[in-house]
């Protein structure tokens, strides 16, 4: 039987063999970030997801998810996700006040609701 091709290119087949590993995902989250600041939401989560899969150690790319998440008004999610973050790192303010946020928000009507985690 002929093996499959591994269609994912090179460095993503190094990634995959690093992971996880607590030095990875920096790229992708940095790139997220960008999008997120562009607009373009969806494709920034599957790659903060991806910066998530490689570096599960980093609690940053967690909160940076739940407040992509947040921007899309999926509240659960983004509660899961920023509640991660704080199990990893409980003294972070900065995902305490995200998770505040997320609260806050989702407990707005919906024509009230904020896009992203400054409202």
């Amino acid at each position: 039987m002929p093996r499959k091709k591994d269609t994912r290119d090179r460095d993503e087949r190094i990634e995959d063999a690093l992971r996880p590993a607590p030095y990875l995902g920096y790229n992708r989250d940095a790139l997220a970030q960008h999008l997120v600041g562009c607009g373009a939401y969806r494709i920034a989560e599957s790659q903060f997801r991806r910066a998530v899969w490689l570096n599960p150690f980093e609690p940053a790319f967690k909160r940076h998810l739940a407040v992509c998440l947040q921007a899309q008004k999926r509240y659960a999610e983004a509660k899961e996700w920023i509640t991660k973050a704080l199990e990893q790192q409980p003294d972070d303010m900065e995902s305490r006040r995200t998770l505040e946020v997320i609260d806050r928000d989702s407990r707005r009507p919906p024509d009230e609701q904020t896009a992203g985690a400054n409202g």
